[in-house]
């Protein structure tokens, strides 16, 4: 259990961190106990057990810190957003391909927490919930390496000696000489092509259960969005003689039975969104050929657009739950301080 310092309020920052973090772990606990109830590969099944392990005391351990402080406590999600008995949807190779992104996905979004938050007791739930994401990270790779299914980044040639760029030409990348790639170009294109597979297998199964049919087409547009940032990505690779990275696609079984609420699909499509923009968002401020900047823009572009839609089909359906935000001066002054 945390305490909290004597007197100190959560800050806005905090307040954020620790309702997204809710939501997140609540959003996620449902899918695991699928995963637990479906899995057959032993060590495939103690990742997933441990992941639901961590995701349990999170949630439990942020609840707390709100009925302390007495915020109200989110709804979120729960065992209504999961069909257990429902057949089979992704493989086991799929479910700690999951498990694995659930870990690198929280190494970035505790960090970035952790170095928000000021209050002690919130820090050390930070500080433990990266060492848990790191651990749950590590576990899947492992089993992964093991099974021969953990796909590395492309090998490059070790240069002979330090050298220095004697031409502008280096961040050409529309006309005439066109370098190669930089090793971090490629870790980075290497990683969208990794979570753009990832997703649009997690969509393909989603678009095959959904029970709305606009969530259906909604789901299969983000496959087709998913589809044509990986062909881009396989552009880029193809011209610099590396190879491209394997997708996900057969790993998603034949099932029309949903496991999962319509709700929680979407809220993970939305999370997928989300993950998407911050990626390219990196992966352009670290970029250097102009042809590279340009797709990455329009790449950030197409992934908003569609996020925005996501949103809007969920407070059209009254299922998105108001984030922490201002009070409204204006609305309150005028008797409305909804």
């Amino acid at each position: 259990m945390y305490m909290k310092e004597h007197n100190i309020k959560l800050t806005s920052a905090e307040i954020g961190v620790l309702w997204a973090t809710y939501m997140a772990e609540s959003a996620t606990i449902p899918i695991l106990k699928y995963f637990k109830q479906k899995v057959e590969d032993k060590s495939i099944g103690e990742v997933i057990q441990l992941a639901y392990q961590y995701s349990s005391e999170h949630l439990t351990q942020v609840k707390e810190i709100f009925i302390q402080e007495n915020y109200p406590v989110p709804i979120g999600f729960s065992d209504e957003d999961v069909h257990l008995q429902a057949p089979k949807l992704y493989s086991d190779t799929y479910m700690v391909a999951f498990i694995r992104n659930l870990g690198k996905a929280g190494l970035s979004a505790d960090g970035m927490a952790f170095s928000m938050s000021a209050r002690k007791d919130i820090r050390d739930l930070y500080y433990n919930l990266i060492q848990h994401a790191a651990k749950t990270e590590d576990a899947a790779k492992e089993v992964m390496l093991t099974k021969g299914v953990f796909i590395r980044p492309p090998y490059i040639a070790v240069p002979k000696e330090p050298t220095f760029v004697e031409k502008q030409s280096f961040l050409r990348g529309w006309l005439g000489e066109r370098r190669t790639l930089t090793a971090e170009e490629i870790s980075h294109l290497f990683l969208n092509h990794a979570n753009n597979a990832y997703g649009k297998a997690l969509l393909m199964g989603f678009a095959q259960t959904a029970r709305s049919e606009e969530l259906k087409s909604y789901f299969i547009r983000g496959i087709e969005l998913s589809r044509s940032l990986i062909n881009i990505f396989h552009t880029f690779f193809e011209e610099s003689s590396l190879p491209t990275p394997m997708t996900w696609d057969t790993e998603v079984t034949e099932s029309t039975e949903p496991p999962f609420s319509d709700k929680l699909m979407l809220f993970q499509s939305n999370a997928l969104s989300s993950i998407g923009v911050g990626n390219i968002g990196g992966s352009l401020a670290l970029s250097m050929r102009h042809d590279l900047t340009a797709k990455y823009l329009k790449m950030m572009k197409d992934i908003g657009l569609f996020a925005e839609d996501g949103i809007n089909l969920m407070i059209k359906n009254k299922w998105f739950e108001r984030p922490p935000h201002a009070m409204d001066r204006e609305q309150i002054t005028k008797g409305n301080g909804s």
